[in-house]
């Protein structure tokens, strides 16, 4: 078969919940609460929006490995969580025809290193994934870095962060996406979309 190029583009959706009001003995939606008001601790989520993984495929196969920052502000002083779905039901990336590269079926608790024609996500140091570093790379062997699916949109998320302070200046989180191909997968552009979501603890 003719060696191509494969185009992973994963589209990255930013949702944000609104606060939840904290609870504490004196009346609701009066006082304050370490920064902010009752009802009024303000929270935002950015990312890449936009990533994309540019594989060249082998005989044996091969991987590339790129990173999205997602960044989140917020003055609650009960910090806040943040989590990653897939946006549909649908966890494989697809070429808009028939082709498709399946999500690799490990989990965040157990994740494994990607079979070819499979892709997934890591964080370091979250769920069994180990604290890395993990590195960008482009058309590299198949190696032992472990990575998990995003849940489908039907599923629970995976969690990325939960933290317990506020995050003011803004903090990141690195999310790890990895494609691998090989020569048996046709050739094209590969899209799929995930959601993060980000609310005040």
């Amino acid at each position: 078969m003719k060696k191509g190029r494969l185009f992973l583009v994963i589209l990255l959706l930013a949702a944000v919940v609104l606060p939840a009001i904290p609870a504490m003995a004196i009346n609701f939606g009066s006082g304050t609460y370490g920064a902010c008001q009752y009802s009024t601790c303000s929270i935002s989520i950015g990312s890449s929006v936009n990533l994309s993984l540019d594989v060249t495929p082998t005989s044996s196969g091969v991987c590339t490995t790129q990173s999205d920052s997602v960044s989140v502000l917020t003055d609650d002083p009960n910090g806040y969580t943040l989590t990653l779905a897939n946006s549909s039901t649908n966890q494989a990336l697809t070429n808009g025809l028939t082709a498709t590269i399946n999500s690799t079926t490990a989990t965040q608790s157990s994740p494994t290193s990607l079979a070819v024609n499979n892709w997934g996500y890591r964080v370091d140091g979250v769920g069994g994934f180990g604290a890395g570093p993990t590195v960008s790379q482009s058309n590299a062997g198949l190696d032992s870095v472990t990575f998990a699916q995003v849940p489908a949109s039907n599923s629970a998320p995976d969690v990325l962060a939960d933290t317990s302070v506020a995050a003011d200046p803004a903090v990141g989180t690195t999310v790890w996406y990895r494609v691998c191909a090989d020569i048996n997968e046709p050739s094209g552009a590969y899209t799929g979309q995930v959601t993060y979501t980000a609310i005040t603890n």
